[in-house]
């Protein structure tokens, strides 16, 4: 009798603890904070220096147009060969993936680091191509810079061989976050998504829980 009440004890005991690891795993599962893969916030986020350019329509654009909206920014050039393309092709596609309520409050924005070829007449036949929404900027060699070393980018000029004016941009080819206040929130790398897996796909589920987590 005392053998089957001890092994009764053993059993309870067991189930309880069954239980409660359960229990707390579905906490886990269902409050706690989703982790984002590729994407990485700011400690601080830091607002943006005064800049002042033109987008590709000829309007004014500086650090308080990026007040209100969410905005993913990229630093390209027309004439990059693959990267600025890729990019702008994959941001394309991750704005199509994302639900309609953030895709709508979201402004996609190209800085040139090109500025003296990159004219407004070639920003607004390269830029639109991929997304009539997109915003092309040259912002100038001046104001640019400005803009760069506030974000946290690098660029600049690989010579040609024979003729100097046929020239590439080296530059950061991250994609930077800004929040609605208009500060540098928070970038992702698309080199470190490994082979097989879905860049486009990562950053929009990223996007969201960026977009659930912050305060706005």
């Amino acid at each position: 009798m005392q053998k089957n009440s001890a092994f009764a004890r053993m059993i309870f005991i067991i189930s309880a603890v069954l239980a409660l690891v359960a229990g707390v795993m579905s906490y886990q599962l269902l409050f706690a904070p989703k982790e984002m893969q590729l994407m990485r916030t700011f400690g601080e986020p830091r607002a943006i220096a005064p800049f002042e350019g033109k987008t590709h329509t000829g309007e004014t654009f500086n650090q308080e147009s990026f007040i209100g909206n969410w905005s993913i920014v990229f630093f390209g050039f027309t004439t990059c060969p693959d990267v600025c393309p890729t990019a702008m092709s994959n941001i394309n596609q991750v704005m199509q993936k994302l639900p309609p309520e953030i895709a709508s409050s979201t402004q996609v924005v190209m800085v040139s680091v090109d500025p003296e070829r990159d004219s407004i007449e070639r920003l607004a036949k390269y830029v639109p191509a991929f997304n009539k929404d997109f915003i092309g900027i040259n912002a100038g060699l001046e104001e640019t810079r400005k803009l760069t070393e506030s974000i946290g980018v690098t660029f600049y000029k690989i010579p040609g061989h024979d003729d100097p004016d046929n020239y590439l941009v080296e530059h950061t080819a991250r994609w930077f976050i800004i929040d609605p206040l208009g500060r540098r929130y928070a970038l992702l790398s698309p080199d470190e998504v490994l082979p097989g897996e879905d860049l486009v796909g990562i950053v929009a589920r990223d996007f969201e829980i960026l977009r659930e987590q912050s305060e706005f």
